[in-house]
């Protein structure tokens, strides 16, 4: 924008987006449960439905919300499994909503016929398979219902979030009654490992979460209460208002989180090369020395001959180190390790030489293998920092967060639910992380749609475990606390190894050589330099050099 007086001008606004997902407040519908007026009506709820199990629907009549489909459910229900007929009511709560809209009409028109084909062909004097009400109900009204139901049913077929849910929950903390509810409704997100999940589209699979709901054992019922019921209490209307409001407070201009790249001074970087003593060169190897798409291509990537070559001449020099830094998992990086020092007794996944996978030629192409003492200068971070491997020796965990690995079976469940769902996505799979990816563009804005409700699953179903919910340019990443490439290098700088510039087998050889005298400290390397495309919570890689103590680091970041 321009300001006064003729001059021009340029106004930053500094805009945050982020999902804070309602809740309701919970305490509300449990203290109406306690009041006279209520109690006296769900005795009369018992009586009047003495015998018969209660699914109830409450909601507005709109086309999202997926009436019909309920009622053709209810249908299906009662031609597969008979022994319901008289056992089982639907009592769906069908508040009106723009009657005066013709299309509307028609939908309320059509609820009708379907309830009055479903009565006519499976009621009896004195049973309606379907109660529908075409009214509001009031506060109390609605409290003694969801408490006497035995499951309530969301069939909605696009839904923000659906509160009913949640209300369901609330009063459900006696009877433990269970929650269908569509995938395609908010609160699944939420409350997804709490509930009976369903696609409404799918009239015979909304028919069997109907049975499943009528059938589920009282230990079962009490499961998947316990999870919804902790949600519910927790992520409350208040709590929604003051996440909302904190997180307008922590918000500052993008500007002030972001610095402008500087170039890299070539000239100045090969002078101080040429003139350390001890050097180590951090190199990323996805985006880098390999393209980043082969990243997910386990098993299968090997280091090209020119790359190789490259890496070898660094290793010639008996005062460079090279730490290659990657996602990749422990088998991986010992194959690409293995293209570097040549050929070893041992298969690049540890296992014996006869069992392994023949050497492309492209690697031995690059001329002759290191010698053991050019191989022990080669380092290795393996699943972004979460294994750490220093020449020959063998890989170990960085952090004591990856000792648990527990969490991976129900992550991996759940990854693959939106890998089923989302085209050309994947799930990857490690030893002690794991990741969704969908960076195919033939997904458009469903990718990144699922992804977002991936996140939201995960950080409320990982809540109390010792991992990390990444989500970076296409993918979704699952990683225990605390593990990160920075954090991988800080492990390996601070290994004896490092600072004494002595390898546990030479330290071994010498004895007590330096018995009886002071120890002279090896100073830690001396030039310093950091090249790859890291994602944005492993650029802190950057900032750990720079805080590593007598080395001087120069960095370049790719975007």
């Amino acid at each position: 924008g321009g300001g006064g007086g003729g001059g021009g001008g340029t106004m930053r606004h500094s805009v945050r987006v982020d999902a804070f997902p309602i809740g309701i407040d919970p305490d509300r519908f449990r203290r109406a449960l306690d009041a006279a007026e209520v109690k006296g009506r769900v005795l009369e709820l018992q009586r009047q439905y003495a015998g018969v199990s209660v699914l109830l629907g409450v909601d507005r009549v709109d086309y999202i919300k997926g009436i019909p489909h309920k009622l053709l459910a209810m249908e299906t229900l009662l031609e597969t499994h008979p022994q319901y007929v008289g056992r089982v009511v639907l009592l769906q709560i069908a508040v009106p909503t723009r009657t005066d809209v013709p299309e509307y009409q028609k939908l309320r028109a059509a609820a009708h016929e379907l309830v009055g084909r479903i009565n006519g062909r499976f009621g009896s004097p004195g049973y309606a398979p379907v109660q529908y009400l075409d009214k509001s109900v009031d506060f109390a009204e609605l409290a003694a219902l969801y408490h006497t139901s035995a499951a309530c049913v969301v069939s909605s077929l696009r839904d923000g979030m659906n509160l009913v849910a949640y209300e369901y929950v609330a009063c459900q903390q006696a009877a433990k009654g269970v929650l269908v509810l569509s995938e395609f409704a908010g609160a699944a997100q939420a409350l997804g490992a709490g509930c009976v999940r369903v696609n409404p589209y799918d009239t015979r699979e909304l028919a069997r979460g109907f049975h499943l709901a009528l059938s589920m054992s009282a230990e079962q019922r009490g499961v998947l209460h316990a999870y919804a019921d902790q949600y519910v209490s927790k992520f409350t209307s208040q709590a929604w208002a003051q996440a909302f409001v904190s997180q307008l407070a922590d918000s500052q201009p993008a500007s002030a989180l972001s610095a402008p790249a500087v170039p890299l001074p070539l000239g100045e970087v090969a002078s101080a090369y040429r003139s350390a003593s001890r050097r180590l060169l951090v190199l990323g190897v996805g985006g880098m020395l390999l393209p980043a798409a082969s990243e997910a291509a386990e098993g299968e990537a090997h280091l090209p001959p020119q790359q190789v070559a490259a890496l070898r001449a660094l290793l010639l020099d008996e005062t460079t180190t090279v730490l290659l830094v990657s996602g990749r998992t422990r088998a991986e990086m010992n194959r690409l390790i293995s293209d570097v020092t040549g050929p070893s007794p041992h298969g690049a996944d540890g296992s014996s030489g006869a069992a392994a996978k023949p050497r492309p030629s492209a690697a031995a192409a690059a001329g002759e293998g290191l010698s053991a003492a050019q191989a022990v200068r080669l380092w290795g971070l393996a699943e972004n920092g979460v294994y750490a491997r220093r020449g020959g020796g063998s890989w170990e965990l960085t952090s004591q967060a990856a000792q648990e690995a527990s969490w991976l079976e129900q992550v991996e469940e759940m990854m693959c639910y939106f890998e089923e769902r989302t085209p050309e996505s994947r799930v990857e799979r490690r030893d002690r992380t794991i990741r969704w990816s969908y960076e195919s563009a033939a997904n458009g804005p469903l990718g990144a749609q699922h992804a977002s409700n991936l996140v939201e699953s995960l950080e409320k179903t990982l809540s109390n475990a010792p991992v990390e919910v990444l989500w970076d340019a296409a993918a979704v990443e699952v990683r225990p606390h605390g593990s990160s490439s920075g954090l991988g290098l800080m492990h390996q700088l601070t290994s004896e190894e490092a600072l004494t510039g002595v390898s546990p087998e030479e330290a071994e050889g010498e004895g007590a050589a330096g018995a009886g005298g002071e120890e002279e400290e090896t100073p830690l390397f001396d030039f310093v330099l950091c090249v790859g495309n890291f994602s944005s919570r492993d650029e802190d890689i950057f900032a750990k050099l720079h805080q590593s103590e007598g080395s001087e680091a120069e960095e370049v970041e790719e975007a």
